[in-house]
């Protein structure tokens, strides 16, 4: 077996063996809630993981020299997938103890939300949409869930939000590693915050801890319950948009509610590298960042048009609804966020202000952030550089590469990547439109657009009556939009190397 190959397989096992830990933390929860019939599931979860992450470090060493960048891609694609695959289980595997009613442990009664995650593919569907940090639940109503899967979902999500491969990297490697950087280099500042993979990803996961306490604070003091606080602050800044409620954030119809989490959602789709030198006090590193200016800008400008269009589209009765609505729904699809304050969007929103929420969703975020998307740093760069490249093709005396081969590099790259979201987009909306026939063309895509970018806000469409082929494409988007797709195509290509 080739070398690279078996960094990548021991890597994994380390990566899954830390994975363990989450539902083993989980069984606290389950404990303080008194739902003891949930902790067999978490057991059996935490023991799978760990089973399988310490069968591949025993079998595989972990040679060094290898292709640090190669193995990395390889781990960090697989590892995604197979989390949200684990993320699944505890979903599955309480809803069948559910329904078995196992003596001697006292099982509560089956609800519909519940009995949705019996079917495998549903709870595949929710563990992948919780890991990406996209936000569409097959429940369809999760305050019918039992607590401890309440905070499964937020956790995975908050786990998900900067990437379970951060996470384990404190574990990996006290050492600066090349694979770590290769892939996270647009996901999470790894040189700029610390000199080592440990100590960057020790200061994310602290810096994260501390804007989760301090949102779910903020929450309960406007308002919200002790517990919905906690969850929707680690779905919040981690631009997840998992809720505990039915219609997400519009079943509590109060508008201090939505404008206090207008922070929560923004703060998440900043990068976390200028949010952390912020902290710190380091203002000369964070004044005149131009992905914030131009993170921002894109904020106020979809939120003026989407505003605009329900207004003079007469979307809502009152101008200043249109406002409310339209500004919590522009800020949600713009930072990833996904939190919903109204969920009738694909019948009374005009088709223009669904069509700008789309265009948001896949400009997305900040580059560093948790939020999906392109990243508005290679929006920024192909609008930018565009022209200059443009005049390339008619005068190739004119060409910068020699000159400015980095900037030719870097839009090279964001154009790629631009154009693979597009192609994926195309084709998963296709899968669409052909099994489900009678949804609107606008629907669809501003729905797929929403599962790519790892957003959430939904039209309408995606929920547990969608064919289950069209649920598996969907798990595909979502994993592959995480990843911002390049990865899963190099790993493609190594592992059909490997094979052939």
């Amino acid at each position: 077996m080739d070398e690279t190959f078996r960094r990548a397989l021991y890597d994994f096992g380390t990566l899954v063996k830390v994975y363990a830990f989450l539902p083993a933390l989980s069984i606290v929860v389950a404990i303080a809630w008194g739902e003891f019939y949930a902790i067999p599931a978490f057991l059996l979860t935490a023991a799978v993981a760990a089973g399988i992450g310490l069968g591949l470090e025993s079998f595989f060493d972990a040679p060094e020299d290898v292709d640090g960048m190669s193995s990395g891609v390889i781990t960090v694609t697989v590892g995604w997938f197979v989390a949200g695959l684990l993320s699944a289980l505890p979903l599955l595997l309480v809803a069948w103890t559910v329904r078995l009613q196992p003596p001697p442990v006292a099982v509560p009664v089956m609800t519909g939300s519940l009995e949705t995650f019996l079917t495998p593919i549903d709870a595949v569907f929710e563990g992948m949409s919780g890991v990406t940090g996209t936000g569409f639940s097959m429940a369809a109503d999760p305050g019918e869930l039992p607590r401890t899967l309440q905070w499964w979902r937020s956790l995975i999500q908050w786990v998900g939000g900067i990437g379970v491969i951060v996470l384990a990297s404190a574990f990996v490697s006290s050492e600066e590693s090349d694979s770590f950087s290769a892939i996270h280099g647009n996901m999470a500042p790894t040189e700029t915050i610390r000199s080592t993979t440990a100590g960057t990803a020790a200061a994310l996961w602290w810096l994260l801890a501390l804007l989760t306490v301090a949102s779910a604070l903020w929450l309960w003091f406007v308002g919200m319950g002790p517990w919905a606080a906690l969850n929707h602050a680690m779905t919040g800044v981690t631009t997840g948009g998992f809720t505990i409620t039915a219609d997400s954030i519009g079943s509590y119809d109060d508008p201090v509610v939505e404008l206090a989490l207008l922070p929560v959602m923004i703060v998440g789709a900043v990068s976390f590298s200028l949010l952390f030198f912020l902290f710190r006090g380091d203002l000369e590193k964070v004044r005149g960042d131009a992905q914030t200016t131009w993170l921002f800008g894109a904020l106020g400008v979809s939120t003026v048009v989407v505003v605009g269009s329900l207004v003079v589209s007469a979307s809502y009765p009152e101008p200043t609804e249109a406002i409310r609505y339209g500004v919590f729904q522009a800020v949600s699809g713009t930072t990833s966020a996904g939190f919903q304050t109204d969920s009738a969007l694909g019948d009374s929103w005009a088709s223009s202000g669904l069509l700008v929420v789309t265009l948001s969703m896949i400009v997305g975020g900040a580059a560093g952030s948790t939020a999906g998307g392109v990243k508005v740093i290679r929006v920024r760069r192909l609008l930018l550089d565009a022209p200059e490249h443009g005049m390339d093709v008619y005068d190739p005396s004119e060409s910068t590469a020699d000159t400015a081969g980095g900037a030719s590099a870097a839009f090279d790259t964001a154009a790629i990547i631009a154009v693979l979201w597009f192609v994926l987009l195309f084709a998963t909306s296709v899968v669409a439109l052909l099994v489900l026939p009678g949804e609107a063309t606008a629907d669809v895509l501003f729905e797929v657009a929403s599962v790519q970018g790892n957003v959430g806000l939904s039209s309408g469409i995606v929920d547990a009556t969608i064919p289950s082929s069209l649920k598996v494409a969907l798990v595909l988007a979502m994993w592959i939009g995480r990843l911002e797709i390049v990865p899963v195509l190099v790993t493609a290509q190594i592992l059909y190397e490997e094979v052939v």
